[in-house]
């Protein structure tokens, strides 16, 4: 069954899509974004990926065995077709030398082929091979078990390499290429196959080990990269015992992410990479998050001392404030204090003015009397008016004036001399007793005034010694100790505020030049913030390509399905009656009608079944023009645990035609079976003397 290829859409058109579901982002930005991230959508070519052994040569000593410890030299002649390693007896070397032959194909050995007691043997392993049309030659030095030095040999053509002797490794048109110590030796396998067969590693997403989970119960995840040593799990099959169908783990769908690999599904790589940095953004956005979340936390436990000293001494400022004295009371009282006191200074002032004119009036009035008892010429102005200055001029009539007049008769006013006059007693007395009247009643108000002053005084020191009070009560206030307790208060809270600002890099409320202080100096941001589409372009790239691997990936698996069950009953799987590949990498196998799970297959049907899907992808990929699979197939004992002759002969049988009619497939197997001396012509069978021992 060949189903109608479908279109495979370009790179442009890819892009064109994309972006067609990201408003903000254009074709351009799209390919600038999956760029930033490792990601190039390329049309794809058609693959030819090919590995070929040719030769596999070993050197080592035997120890620890029953009767057949020394030196051993295995020199064995490889090809494309059908190859044996057999023996009519088991533990004789076959999984070993498979082993051998993987750690120089793989870089690491492979744990299906391998037997802990032979390990040690080995001293010395030389593999050549063809690698995408290009000849090299692998030799591995182990000085300790397990772990060998690498030397990778180039030549002009592959007969320069095969013909030259055990570990011989110069020769014309041969060159070292490149050498690794033991700890390079995988990752220099790893760089020489992927760059030779076209493959890029595959990156898939997986929780860390032990990783504690978060507030939302997710566990933090790690990218883990899977390069040539997993990809070899479809040139190695795993053992029987194996649970997984193919590859190394189930998990992340590995199985069917090889399969589409191997099977050249367009994208189905870049889909890996743009899912898998999803993901590893998504996780670190997250770790960001969380991080930041831990920080404030541990500041928020760090700075709760500053945080309880400040509410503290914000609590101290609000009791201060609330007993606060009353200073507009205290204002108030000093305000009518020096209103009273102004009042009275200006009555006392009013009073003393007062008494001061009654005083002259006295003095004046007994002047007057005196006179009026002296003065002849007085006694006859007696009626007369007793004027202060001249009528006309106004100028002040002094005391020399007033003397002149008692003295000299001299009238005080217009300085004439004084008519005689006679003195008339009872008019004298009269007018005497007039001049006392006054006198008296002089008297009378200036001791009056006087009175008034005493009172204004009195009344003036009062209101004094009241300002003097109230203003000594507010001078007190303003200077006492609870403006020295506020103040200190305050500043203890400003100095906390700063504090807690520095150590938290929050400014809000601080003074600005404060505030751009603490902006510059708290810590940056552990990652700037990407573009705000480039989420969004990840998430329409995975669901574009989604769709184009799916689609590819269904035609593709059912032809396939096809394939596998023509293969597994062509191996002896009784009773399969259909398998259907899904995209999450199950089986789901059919058995006389009945579903049947690929964990509950026997042992050997499992193994099988594995061959039957390699093969069938390399059936697969040659019908479609591509070599997708290097056409290389390592197999131990893919009958050892079948109980049916028929069924091992029919399996052995079926192995050889597959490898023997494709020139393009390579199959290398170990085999006690009968039927392998049977199919298996003896130039393409590897065995000891006697079909014994190897070495």
């Amino acid at each position: 069954m060949t189903t109608e290829t479908l279109p495979v859409p370009s790179d442009g058109e890819l892009y064109e899509q994309i972006a067609a579901r990201v408003p903000s982002a254009g074709a351009a930005r799209v390919r600038d974004a999956l760029a930033a991230h490792g990601v190039q959508l390329t049309s794809p070519l058609p693959a030819r990926r090919q590995l070929v052994v040719h030769r596999l040569y070993c050197e080592g000593t035997k120890t620890g065995t029953d009767d057949n410890d020394g030196a051993f030299t295995i020199d064995m002649t490889l090809g494309p077709g059908p190859w044996a390693i057999a023996s009519t007896l088991n533990n004789v070397g076959k999984s070993s030398l498979l082993w051998a032959l993987s750690f120089a194909l793989r870089g690491d050995g492979f744990d299906a082929f391998k037997r802990p007691e032979t390990v040690g043997w080995f001293s010395y392993v030389r593999a050549d091979i063809e690698v995408a049309g290009v000849a090299a030659s692998i030799r591995l030095t182990f000085d300790k078990p397990d772990r060998p030095s690498c030397r990778l040999l180039s030549a002009d053509t592959l007969q320069y390499l095969v013909a030259l002797d055990g570990s011989q490794e110069s020769g014309p048109g041969v060159r070292v290429a490149a050498t690794a110590q033991p700890d390079g030796v995988k990752e220099l396998i790893d760089r020489f196959m992927l760059d030779r067969l076209g493959l890029r590693p595959l990156s898939l997403w997986g929780a860390e080990a032990g990783a504690p989970k978060d507030a939302d119960g997710n566990r933090d995840s790690a990218e883990q990269v899977h390069g040539w040593a997993s990809y070899f799990y479809a040139v190695a099959l795993n053992s029987g015992n194996s649970s997984i169908l193919l590859g190394p783990t189930g998990y992340n769908q590995l199985p069917v992410k090889l399969m589409q690999l191997f099977l050249d599904v367009p994208y189905a790589s870049e889909l890996t990479q743009i899912t898998t940095a999803r993901k590893k953004d998504t996780q670190e956005s997250n770790r960001v998050q969380r991080r930041a979340r831990e920080d404030a936390e541990a500041r928020e436990l760090q700075t709760d001392p500053l945080r309880r000293a400040l509410r503290a001494a914000e609590e101290k400022v609000t009791t201060l404030e609330a007993g606060q004295p009353d200073l507009s009371g205290l204002l108030a009282d000093v305000d009518a204090a020096t209103r009273r006191l102004a009042r009275d200074q200006a009555a006392l002032q009013e009073a003393e003015e007062s008494h001061v004119l009654a005083h002259k009036a006295r003095v004046k009035d007994e002047r007057a009397v005196r006179r009026a008892e002296q003065s002849s010429a007085a006694r006859l102005l007696l009626g007369a008016l007793e004027p202060e200055s001249c009528p006309r001029c106004d100028h002040e009539i002094d005391d020399a004036r007033r003397s002149a007049e008692e003295k000299e008769h001299r009238c005080s006013v217009c300085a004439s001399p004084l008519p005689e006059v006679s003195d008339d007693p009872d008019a004298r007395v009269a007018r005497l007793s007039r001049l006392q009247d006054r006198v008296n009643a002089s008297r009378v108000a200036e001791d009056t005034a006087q009175l008034a002053v005493e009172r204004a005084t009195t009344s003036c020191d009062s209101s004094r010694a009241a300002h003097d009070l109230a203003s000594a009560h507010l001078t007190s206030a303003r200077s006492g100790s609870w403006y020295t307790r506020l103040e200190s208060a305050r500043e203890a809270v400003y100095q906390l505020r700063g504090a807690l600002a520095v150590a938290t890099g929050n400014s809000t409320g601080l003074p600005e030049v404060v505030g751009q202080y603490v902006t510059a100096t708290a810590s940056p941001s552990d990652t700037e913030d990407d573009p705000d589409d480039d989420d969004a372009i990840l998430a329409a790239a995975v669901e574009v390509l989604t769709k184009v691997v799916a689609d590819h990936s269904k035609a593709l698996f059912a032809e396939l399905n096809v394939e596998i069950v023509s293969i597994a009953h062509d191996l002896g799987v009784a009773n399969l009656t259909s398998v259907d590949l899904s995209l999450n990498g199950n089986l789901n196998a059919r058995k006389t009608g009945a579903k049947h799970p690929f964990k509950s297959f026997s042992p050997t049907d499992r193994l099988r079944m594995r061959i039957a899907a390699v093969v069938g992808m390399i059936k697969v990929g040659r019908k479609r023009g591509i070599m997708s699979h290097p056409g290389l197939l390592l197999i131990d004992a893919p009958t050892a645990e079948e109980l049916s002759h028929d069924n091992a002969r029919q399996a052995i049988k079926t192995l050889y035609d597959t490898a023997a009619d494709d020139p393009g497939i390579q199959i290398v197997i170990t085999s006690i079976d009968d039927a392998v001396w049977e199919f298996f012509p003896e130039d393409r069978t590897v065995t000891g003397p006697d079909k014994r021992q190897l070495f």
